[in-house]
């Protein structure tokens, strides 16, 4: 099969690799056995199957350049990040009434966290964001245990994983501010927490530029 070796390099996300070298995603994922596209490493080689050259990837914004901590090096135990005041034009609701940020948007242990994470007690509510459809509701994407995905104007979707229980269906449609699942801490988590990415077409984006203060 025709293609190059890409190797990941800090601030480099896997869909940004895709982008970079106008491939499918899900035929990247596939060739190399990728279950978890938001796990990459830096240092990790991904077989780019049609590509001619190897080709530099803008790392994501706002990434910063520090090196990334090599796999395996002790991490520093969760802390609590203050969240940002928005203006008012803020299109998302926060989806956790009460729930702290305590993992941001960004590189974290060498790889790309797409979402961020909010603390809860299990059994919290998680509400939708805004107005959407559900496109998603399950258990089947690996490490991110019952999630759900909703597909909102504008060409944005929300992720919201770890859920204890999931309460709403696939083609459902949900108003802004329902309840549509529970805290929990299926699938690969520490702790009850809701992983919350926002996205923008197939890109993930720091879901702190789109969400309301919490209150």
């Amino acid at each position: 099969m025709q293609g190059v070796w890409h190797t990941v390099e800090p601030g480099q996300t896997f869909w940004r690799i895709c982008k970079t070298y106008g491939v499918d995603p899900g035929e990247v994922a596939r060739v190399n056995r990728i279950p978890d596209a938001a796990q990459i490493r830096v240092g990790q080689k991904i077989f780019i199957p049609g590509a001619r050259q190897a080709l530099k990837v803008e790392p994501y914004p706002g990434f910063k350049g520090a090196p990334a901590p090599a796999p395996g090096s002790p991490t520093k135990p969760a802390a609590t990040y203050p969240i940002p005041r928005k203006p008012s034009s803020a299109p998302l609701l926060w989806p956790v009434p009460n729930g702290k940020l305590y993992s941001p948007y960004g590189m974290r242990n060498g790889a790309m966290h797409d979402g961020i994470d909010i603390s809860a007690p299990a059994g919290s509510a998680i509400l939708a964001a805004d107005d959407g459809k559900v496109t998603y509701s399950g258990n089947t994407i690996r490490g991110y245990g019952n999630m759900i995905v909703l597909k909102h104007a504008g060409n944005l979707a929300t992720v919201y994983a770890h859920n204890r229980k999931n309460l709403v269906h696939e083609g459902e449609m949900v108003r802004r501010g329902q309840k549509i699942a529970e805290v929990g801490e299926t699938g690969r988590a520490t702790g009850s927490h809701c992983h919350f990415e926002v996205r923008l077409g197939k890109q993930a984006v720091n879901p702190l530029f789109y969400l309301k203060e919490a209150k």
